[in-house]
């Protein structure tokens, strides 16, 4: 009986490792995207000061020509990595893209912003309580389940659910 308690407290022991473990793993992977969203408009920035207009600006109308001006335009002055020729941005550590849109007036107010896609509702809450005020239509960190791409998305609440959001951040 004790040498069966002993393996059994062991195994405990092992699967509570492990779990922990992978708790770990997991917010590195959430902390990382997180450094991603504050790099990239930390490089938009930068590259405001340094060329006195924004990325994917080129007529200076305070909006993004394009997605693909605006990863080129960082990366030709060599504030994100890639070759300049690279139209889409970098793909975070979750398993989806860093998207860059002009502004929507529904989203932002109309001014751009930078997205992490393919995020969990959960994660993205989690996201949004760290880097700003934890609710999803409001501040500088919010998050929707919409297309960002089509000018039609609106913020949309948490809903601790696994379903895919995108965590938005404004310029």
């Amino acid at each position: 009986m004790v040498e069966i308690a002993i393996v059994l407290v062991i195994i405990g022991l092992l699967i509570g490792g492990v779990l922990q473990a992978q708790s770990l793993i997991e917010n590195g992977k959430v902390k990382n995207v997180m450094k991603d969203l504050e790099g990239i408009s930390a490089a938009a920035a930068a590259y405001r000061d340094r060329t006195s207009q924004k990325a994917g600006d080129s007529n200076n109308d305070g909006k993004m020509d394009s997605e693909a001006d605006f990863w080129q335009d960082l990366r030709r002055e060599g504030f994100i990595t890639g070759s300049p020729n690279l139209t889409t941005g970098p793909i975070h550590i979750l398993d989806g893209k860093m998207v860059a849109f002009v502004a929507n007036p529904l989203f932002f107010e109309a001014r751009n912003f930078i997205c992490a896609t393919d995020i969990t509702n959960r994660t993205a809450e989690r996201m949004d309580t760290l880097l700003d005020d934890g609710i999803a239509t409001t501040g500088d960190i919010r998050s929707t389940t919409e297309d960002v791409s089509t000018g039609t998305a609106s913020p949309t609440s948490y809903d601790q659910s696994e379903t895919k959001t995108a965590v938005c951040k404004v310029l």
